[in-house]
């Protein structure tokens, strides 16, 4: 019978040390609360980095165009038949970009905004069942719109 006072022993040896393990895993917890939470970080700001900053965002500000690709679904000789597909994906295609362009002799309809030719093969695979002749063309986007 001398076993249940050895377990009991070994028992409350495993209870002190997992207290003293708590008891110092708190004290550090507090003291860092005390030392660290009355700390205040004060730093000067040299003059020359708000105007490199403000000229950094003015720049980025008057960018308007960015290389990218979109779909082209048709290039025509009328405006008629390009003003028709136009009308037709922006029916099927409410929320997605569209741009009607002409450049002599040509009229294009193009689609989207995307800034990798992965994004817009997507899309592309999505419109494809309704244009069949669309084809991916790097572009210059509208980088607002992005």
């Amino acid at each position: 019978m001398r076993v249940i006072p050895e377990i009991y022993v070994i028992l409350q040896q495993l209870i002190v040390e997992k207290m003293k393990r708590f008891v110092f895993v708190i004290f550090f917890l507090l003291l860092n609360v005390v030392v660290f939470g009355q700390i205040q970080v004060r730093y000067d700001k040299e003059a020359i980095i708000d105007s490199v900053d403000n000229a950094y965002q003015n720049a980025w500000k008057a960018v308007k165009y960015c290389e990218g690709y979109r779909i082209q679904l048709v290039a025509v000789s009328n405006k008629n038949g390009a003003q028709k597909v136009y009308n037709d994906f922006k029916a099927a295609f409410p929320e997605a970009n569209a741009y009607l362009s002409y450049t002599e002799p040509t009229f294009r309809v193009r689609v989207g905004n995307f800034k990798n030719r992965i994004d817009a093969y997507r899309f592309l695979m999505k419109i494809q069942w309704q244009f069949p002749g669309a084809f991916i063309t790097r572009d210059k986007i509208s980088f607002r719109e992005i």
